[in-house]
């Protein structure tokens, strides 16, 4: 449910949701005369993977940068693992791993060289380092990687390398800006299902990216972010996530004989269709947009039986990740 960029949610779908991961109650963010971000709430349970969508601008860098304890938020409060960042930033930070979009590396270090460096900012203690190491090289499958040059290295095995970093200290949280940027088609399928594993695992996954098809991949939820005020909370395959909700729906019907629109339009109750489209199809399918509920999707397949349609198939058109995208935050040229 939406109100004022505030969205409430329960239950992650899919699952029985887990404890909180972390949480954004009210956080705005201003730089000089930019409000960044504007009363933003949400909250991530354990073991869920979110994506981040919104063009360029919205905000999305802004929350990274805050939840990776890089800003302070100007207002709101942030929560990580029950701790918050600002007061207690060690004890907060020490459960999340972080990649950029665009981190500098020295081209003549070795990825080892950088782990080990990512091991000692974390805090991790020297004789637990080779272990730490080790267990984060082997989950992105780098073993030779790390020790080359990283200017010698693939795009593809690069982020790879990177993505090791984020995972040192095990942390429970990832929070990762455009992970797949860069790549070709075989290695972002590669990295999409190192992903896809990590969240098997259990680690809970913030994926900010401009690629749909990631957020498809990877994520079961999506926020969509716009003007620094969120937009929307969906399921990525199911649409809205609150049941309570009263949206627009799209009620697709086959009938087994020939049917027109005015006859379509006799069958149903007043008041509740707002528009009907009569498609000529071989299998004869219509269309019926309307706004409500369960209940009222019953009641109009219902009426259409009744009138002599004889449906054979009804079932509801959920909108692809791309229209509703377009729905909730518009093309970018726009924003």
């Amino acid at each position: 449910m939406i109100s004022g960029g505030v969205i409430s949610r329960t239950d992650p779908p899919g699952g029985v949701a887990g404890a909180e991961a972390f949480a954004l109650e009210g956080v705005s963010k201003r730089y000089g005369d930019v409000q960044a971000l504007n009363e933003v709430t949400f909250s991530v349970r354990e073991g869920e993977a979110v994506g981040y969508l919104g063009p360029n601008g919205a905000g999305k860098t802004t929350t990274l940068k805050l939840l990776s304890g890089l800003s302070r938020p100007t207002a709101g409060h942030l929560r990580l693992s029950g701790s918050d960042p600002i007061l207690e930033r060690r004890k907060a930070l020490s459960s999340v791993g972080v990649l950029v979009e665009t981190p500098g590396t020295l081209p003549y270090l070795k990825g080892s060289d950088l782990l080990e460096h990512i091991a000692r900012v974390k805090g991790i203690p020297a004789k637990e380092v080779p272990t730490a190491l080790s267990r984060a090289v082997g989950l992105m499958d780098v073993r030779e990687a790390v020790d080359r040059p990283m200017g010698g290295l693939s795009t593809g095995q690069l982020r790879r390398v990177l993505l090791a970093g984020a995972l040192m200290g095990d942390p429970h949280v990832l929070v990762l800006d455009e992970p797949t940027m860069g790549l070709d088609p075989a290695a972002r399928a590669d990295l999409r299902a190192v992903l896809r594993a990590l969240r098997k695992e259990g680690r809970t996954i913030f994926l900010s990216t401009h690629l749909l098809e990631d957020v498809e991949a990877v994520c079961g939820r999506v926020l969509f972010l716009r003007g620094g005020r969120l937009q929307g909370d969906e399921s990525v395959t199911h649409g809205a996530l609150d049941p309570s909700a009263v949206l627009p729906r799209v009620l697709r019907c086959r009938s087994v004989q020939p049917v027109d629109l005015s006859r379509v339009q006799g069958a149903l109750p007043p008041c509740t269709v707002m528009e009907v489209d009569v498609e000529m199809l071989p299998d004869q399918t219509f269309r019926l947009r309307f706004r409500g509920d369960e209940p009222r999707q019953a009641e109009l397949v219902e009426s259409l039986v009744r009138a002599g349609l004889h449906i054979s198939r009804a079932e509801p058109e959920v909108p692809d990740l791309a229209s509703r995208y377009l729905r909730y935050v518009g093309r970018e040229e726009a924003t």
